[in-house]
């Protein structure tokens, strides 16, 4: 068997910079995503993304490995020194229209926990992606995420 990733995809009628924009920009992205970020992710950047927004919330840490606008976007990402990759493409279809591409590989231990963490990770990231989907369209945001139940 072949390595196991996550993946997601999905049409946003908005331009591809603007899409890009999106998650990079933690003004943008916390209104979909983490609802706090500690910083943009730039080439280089390392940044805290924390689910909730309390004192106790969790921290994730981000490592942006390449932020190429408005067409790719890699970061590394977990905690306690288990990271995954995760590479964002941005593929313009005319003007207003962008295809995007999300990949998570590097998932570690046994082969069933592999593939849970990727079929987990496949089914935050759809989420994530319609819940951007909502925003950058219709300006509305859905908690798809916030309200996830695990």
């Amino acid at each position: 068997m072949g390595e196991v990733t996550a993946n997601a995809r999905m049409l946003i009628r908005r331009p591809a910079p603007d899409v890009f924009e999106a998650f990079v920009d933690p003004q943008i992205m916390t209104r979909f995503w983490f609802p706090k970020a500690s910083g943009r992710l730039e080439t280089g950047n390392e940044v805290s993304w924390y689910v909730g927004t309390g004192d106790d919330a969790f921290e994730i840490t981000v490592r942006v490995k390449s932020a190429d606008k408005p067409h790719l976007l890699h970061i590394e990402w977990g905690d306690s020194g288990q990271f995954t990759q995760v590479v964002w493409v941005f593929e313009s279809k005319g003007e207003e229209e962008t295809i995007v591409r999300i990949t998570e590989s590097g998932f570690t231990g046994d082969q069933s926990e592999i593939v849970q963490s990727a079929l987990a990770s496949t089914g935050g990231f759809n989420q994530v992606i319609t819940a951007a989907k909502a925003l950058l369209e219709h300006d509305a945001q859905i908690n798809v995420v916030e309200d996830h139940v695990a």
